[in-house]
């Protein structure tokens, strides 16, 4: 088993993808954080697979917190931080690990989607190293990072779920740390599907609120609280005419996944902390 990796997932209700995409990397230290709290998730995991480690934490930690924990129960010197929902290769990790040692200086690195004409993992901006690596601005979650580094900047934990890895990049940017994406290494990411079907609807309702929440805080923490108001207002009209639409239509979910939306923007913009979290 290799030494010097340990491969991360934040996970809530993600059974399946889990045991999909551990039967794949096996060669491989797995640390799941398993924010759903079922305890016998972790008795499954562990005692079929012996390089996982699953850690049930007392609440549901959202996503920054559940990165910096898996930061202090890591003793390896690389982290590959991941969703449940992606399909990776034993040779793509290789390769993503070789080009972090032979490249010593970076913040992260991140390979690619095999199909980036639906949508990239990376900022459009791209400064091309080489034909196949290029430093961008920002980089979606699947990528591998230097516990060194996740140690020294680590992720702001007010966040809950949404923007919390635009903060997390805009801050090693701001340090002068690189951000790489290597375009010959390939994954699939199939793009919300982390999450049981079954509990779409708690998943609908924490996006509505934590979205519009954390993009308000988002743009506050790192520009000002009047730039944030400008970028939160059309959330906040849009908002308000699908829930004129959806009460007309009759559609009392959608309605009530409106206010959410509209009561996220509120509780930000009155800087309460990132409380909501939908049970059923």
């Amino acid at each position: 088993m290799n030494k010097e990796l340990t491969i991360v997932f934040n996970s809530y209700y993600s059974e399946k993808q889990l045991f999909r995409i551990i039967k794949k990397i096996k060669l491989f230290k797995i640390l799941i954080i398993e924010n759903s709290l079922k305890q016998n998730l972790k008795t499954k995991l562990e005692k079929k697979f012996k390089n996982v480690e699953v850690i049930i934490p007392k609440k549901n930690l959202g996503v920054a917190k559940a990165c910096n924990l898996a930061l202090k129960k890591t003793n390896t010197k690389y982290l590959f931080l991941n969703n449940p929902d992606i399909d990776i290769s034993i040779s793509s990790i290789n390769k993503l690990l070789n080009f972090a040692k032979k490249n010593k200086k970076f913040g992260i690195i991140s390979p690619t989607y095999n199909n980036e004409k639906i949508f990239k993992n990376y900022s459009s901006y791209e400064k091309k190293i080489s034909s196949n690596i290029s430093c961008v601005n920002w980089i979606d979650f699947n990528y591998l990072i230097k516990k060194s580094v996740l140690k020294k900047y680590a992720f702001d934990e007010k966040y809950f779920l949404y923007f919390e890895n635009f903060d997390f990049c805009l801050k090693l940017l701001r340090n002068n740390e690189k951000l790489y994406v290597v375009k010959n290494i390939k994954f699939d990411h199939f793009g919300s599907k982390s999450v049981d079907p079954k509990l779409r609807s708690i998943v609908l309702k924490m996006r509505a609120w934590h979205y519009n929440w954390s993009k308000f805080y988002y743009y506050k923490k790192n520009f000002s609280y009047f730039y944030a108001l400008t970028k939160i207002l059309p959330n906040f009209i849009q908002a308000l005419k699908k829930l004129i639409f959806t009460l007309l239509k009759f559609d009392f979910f959608r309605s009530k996944l409106c206010i959410l939306e509209l009561y996220g923007i509120i509780c930000s913009v009155f800087l309460l902390k990132s409380y909501y979290r939908a049970l059923k």
